[in-house]
């Protein structure tokens, strides 16, 4: 590249230079001829010069002629020199229309006009004198005209940016390399060429620019519109007309307000489902891989919004399913979610669709890098000013994440069960942190128990599995375990942080008290291994391990019972979850797609709202939006749809503290 700059800095050198040489030889031609040149004179000068010459006496007409003569000669001589300088010019300076033009076309003139004269004195001289009267004097002669006056010089038009050429259909036959090597013309319109094309690579074009802003700016305005053309909203409500009865008792119900979908989502299902905090109208869902080979990605979160209802408002890609997503209630743009692989993605709306951070991939529990088995459960504990991200796999590790640095954990914790019979290996399906303790969480596993854990070391206990007491309630794997919430801006006159619920494979949903107190010492006997089914705690075939009696021994542990069982399921019961401010309200789904409400301050053993989704496909996770009064559900379906439903005011907006109160004497009357 630097020899071509070399050449062509050379040839425009060159050029300049001949360019300068042609420019100094016109001007040394042009200044002689316009000085030598004498002004033609009128046809009538010259007659004037030939009847006096005739008519002139003998002395007279010789001195004119000889005067006339010499001007003549004066005149030849000054052509004929002009004619050498132009014939002494190359080839391409006399095609030049200011240098060649004036003197090729004065010199023949100068040379045709000189001999007529010098023919007509020679035959006046010759000629016999004839004595003639005194002559009369002669007409003063015309003055003559003033020189015309040289051509401006033609602009010289070089190749540049500005100048446009016609595309032609194929492109001309070039001319030889010694043709273009002696056409300095040539030379400057490629050296010109070249330096016009170096810009033009360099910076990119500026279409692509402004067809990304212009696709950023429909996209953005596009869904501005949607939303206003979304409004649901009745122009022709009759505000005089009194409700009938048939419209009082429809209230009392679970209405479907709309169902979200897209084509691309038509093979995946909804792993997991949660509402903004900062913006109430948005949610955002959790999906698997396709079943149909496709190009997208594998996994997929989509952001809808309840005033966009035809498209989702963003969509994020993953490498992998999408098990578990978060949208931080701190963060307003930012979204977590853990993934089946065992990464944990971070997305950003203003970063639109590809993950901003992520952590790495880790090949063993222990190794502390991160998970390496399947993330169901992330929640995020403290406050705005110092926050803790909280994941678990299925493997039994426990970490914590800042939001900021998600390269390596804060906290790495490796859970076992010493006591089981055939592996110490923990397999959390489920955690959530209680309300009043950020240092505690509860786990349910894939046996069906359900342990408490500590993430620190405190006197008398060691950080890890708490192993002294066992939740045990369920024959089959823990879906969902979810701890009651604080009510959200006020203080809650009964303190109801030690409820938990958990919901299972074993058709039912269970309501436990965390136990505060230390374990009780059962009387010495053959004990065994903690389990719902009697079958799998003492048959010897599948627990070998299972009685341990010993004289005075007695169980490390203490069995735990729930307070409350729900057993009128007909299917897996796959999700539970609190009402975020109603104390005695949760909501829950089964694998038959049917969505109940239970309010345990009206029973403890039905359901007071019910309904079953669009075509009865299951119901893989439901979310009370945040924000007061929180009539709002989402049912994540496994065909992937979103349903949204709205409850009655009346059934979730809790009633002062009455509420508090009412279902604590419902929990003294049930324990």
């Amino acid at each position: 590249m630097s020899a071509r700059r070399a050449e062509i800095e050379a040839k425009r050198a060159k050029l300049a230079e001949l360019r300068r040489a042609r420019e100094e030889r016109a001007r040394r031609t042009h200044e002689p001829v316009d000085d030598a040149l004498p002004r033609s004179a009128p046809p009538r000068e010259d007659l004037d010069a030939l009847v006096a010459s005739l008519i002139a006496p003998e002395g007279t007409t010789a001195r004119a002629a000889s005067a006339h003569e010499a001007r003549a000669a004066d005149a030849a001589r000054a052509a004929d020199e002009a004619h050498t300088a132009d014939e002494a010019q190359p080839t391409q300076d006399t095609k030049a229309p200011v240098a060649g033009g004036a003197p090729s076309r004065a010199a023949p003139s100068g040379r045709a006009g000189a001999p007529r004269v010098h023919r007509g004195t020679d035959t006046a001289a010759g000629a016999p004198a004839a004595p003639t009267p005194t002559p009369a004097p002669a007409p003063a002669p015309a003055p003559a005209p003033a020189p015309a006056p040289a051509p401006a010089p033609a602009p010289k038009i070089f190749y540049s940016k500005e100048v446009q050429t016609s595309p032609r259909a194929s492109p001309p036959a070039s001319p030889p390399a010694s043709a273009r090597a002696s056409s300095p013309g040539s030379l400057a319109a490629e050296a010109a060429a070249e330096a016009a094309d170096e810009p033009l690579r360099a910076s990119p074009p500026p279409a692509d620019e402004l067809g990304a802003d212009f696709a950023a700016f429909v996209h953005a305005k596009s869904a501005v519109i949607e939303r206003v053309l979304d409004e649901d909203y009745d122009v022709l409500t009759d505000y005089t007309r009194v409700p009938a009865d048939a419209d009082v008792s429809g209230t009392e119900a679970l209405r479907h307000v709309h169902t979200f979908f897209d084509a691309a989502l038509e093979t995946r299902a909804v792993m997991d489902v949660d509402w903004s905090t900062q913006h109430p109208e948005l949610l955002v869902a959790a999906y698997n891989r396709s079943r149909a080979p496709a190009s997208d990605a594998d996994g997929l979160v989509a952001m809808w919004n309840v005033h966009l209802r035809e498209r989702p408002e963003f969509t994020f890609q993953a490498p992998t399913d999408v098990t578990a997503v978060l949208a931080s209630p701190f963060h307003p743009t930012l979204l977590v979610g853990g993934t089946y692989s065992g990464q944990i993605l971070l997305w950003d709306t203003r970063q639109r669709a590809l993950p901003v951070q992520r952590t790495p991939l880790a090949f063993s529990p222990g190794a502390g890098n991160g998970h390496c088995a399947p993330v169901y459960s992330l929640r995020m504990v403290g406050t705005s000013a110092a926050h803790q991200l909280v994941s678990a796999s299925t493997d039994g590790l426990v970490c914590t994440w800042a939001m900021d640095m998600l390269a390596r954990p804060q906290e790495s914790l490796l859970l076992t069960n010493p006591l089981h019979p055939r592996s110490a290996e923990v397999g959390v399906t489920s955690l959530d942190v209680p309300a009043d303790d950020a240092t505690r969480f509860l786990l349910g596993t894939e046996e069906g128990n359900v342990f408490g854990a500590a993430r620190y070391d405190r006197a008398g206990a060691a950080a890890g599995l708490d192993t002294t007491r066992v939740y045990v309630g369920h024959a089959a794997p823990v879906t969902r375990l979810a701890c009651h919430p604080n009510p959200r801006g006020r203080r809650a006159p009964v303190d109801f942080s030690a409820l938990f619920l958990t919901a299972s494979m074993d058709w039912s949903t269970a309501l436990w008290r965390a136990a505060d107190r230390a374990p009780r010492a059962p009387p010495a006997a053959p004990y065994h291994y903690p389990h719902a089914n009697a079958r799998i705690a003492t048959s010897t075939r599948t627990n070998p391990l299972a009685f341990r009696g010993a004289a005075g021994a007695h169980a490390p542990w203490t069995a735990v019972a729930p307070v409350c069982r729900f057993e009128n399921q007909l299917d897996y019961v796959m999700d539970v979850c609190w009402h975020p401010h109603h104390p005695a309200v949760f909501a829950q789904g089964d694998a038959a797609g049917r969505v109940e409400l239970y309010n345990l301050n009206a029973s403890c053993e039905r359901a007071t709202l019910a309904t079953t989704t669009p075509g009865a496909r299951g119901v893989n996770r439901v979310a009370w939006e945040r924000g007061e009064p929180a009539t709002r559900l989402a049912v994540g379906a496994m065909d992937g749809r979103v349903h949204l439903y709205e409850a009655p005011e009346t059934q979730v907006a809790p009633r002062g503290d009455a509420e508090w109160t009412a279902l604590e004497q419902v929990l003294a009357a049930v324990a």
